[in-house]
This record gives C-alpha cells, structure tokens and sequence, in this order.
C-alpha cells in the first residue's frame, strides 16, 4: 500500500448483508492492522447502528453496540465517530467514552454529513477509515464522498469476508 491518499476499508453492508457486532468487532482489528503494518497515518471508525437480527431486546442491542465501542478504544483506533441518534449509537459512544476516549478520539455526531464534515477537516495522508453500518445505518454517502473527493487521492479496500 502506499502512504499516499487515504485507504477506505468499507463494510458494503448497503448490499442486503447484516453487518452484525461480531462482523464489526473483526473488521476494527483488521482497521488496527493495516494501520500499523503501514507505520504511518491514523485509524478511524466510523460506525452507525449496526444489524442485530437475533437480538430483539433493546437493551442487548446496546450492550452488544457498547461492547464495540470499548474494543476500538482497546485497540487503539485513533478517532472513533458514532453516527446516530438511536440509543445503540448512543451505547457505543459511550462504550468508547467508559474505555477511556474522550474529547476528539471519541465523537457522537447525528448523521452522515456531519461525520463528513469532521473526516473532511481532519483525515490526512496514510489514514485508514472504516465505514461500519448495518441497514439502518446507512453511511454510504461518507464513503461515496470521500471517494469522490478532490482533495486526497481514496483507495476503497474491499472488508474481508468474515
């Protein structure tokens, strides 16, 4: 991989497939990874409600969501982006808050523009973004505009099956 540009490793979950907690929790160890087997640039997560079909209690949802979020705060993601208003996007903020990221590491935004909004202010060359969302979290207009963007050159890395 080059150091220059940026690297998308996106879910593709927007195809009909469940993007599930466990699907998640692998593809940010693949995120730590490949950020470090790069030795530059930084990692960022941004996650949105993720699919849970066989957990119709709420409060699973969140603990499984919150359970995310301090397993990319363990491994280290640099900058973990919460999008959404649901009480799951708010547990796995607040996941990542408990862990020990606060202040810019750990951001709760309400949409996909605003999660563009910060990427576009602060990604730089040699980072690595992962794009996690389940059918209700749709985030591909994040990744559609970073890949469309004129400022870095985005190279869009395909998640690997799990």
């Amino acid at each position: 991989m080059s150091d220059t540009g940026i690297w998308i490793l996106d879910t593709g979950g927007r195809d009909g497939t469940d993007i599930d907690h466990d699907t998640v929790r692998g593809l940010i160890r693949d995120l730590v990874g490949m950020t470090r087997d790069r030795g530059v640039g930084r990692s960022w997560a941004v996650l949105a409600e993720l699919d849970a079909p066989e957990m119709t209690d709420e409060n699973d949802r969140a603990l499984a969501h919150d359970r995310v979020g301090r397993l990319a705060v363990r491994l280290a993601v640099d900058t973990v982006i919460s999008v959404g208003e649901s009480r799951s996007v708010r547990a796995l903020h607040q996941g990542a808050v408990m862990e020990g990221s606060w202040g810019e590491e750990a951001l709760l935004v309400a949409d996909a523009a605003e999660a563009l909004e910060i990427l576009d202010a602060q990604i730089g060359d040699g980072d690595v973004v992962l794009i996690a969302a389940g059918r209700a979290g749709d985030l591909s207009a994040v990744t559609n505009a970073l890949l469309d963007s004129d400022r870095w050159t985005a190279t869009l890395t395909a998640a690997p099956e799990r």
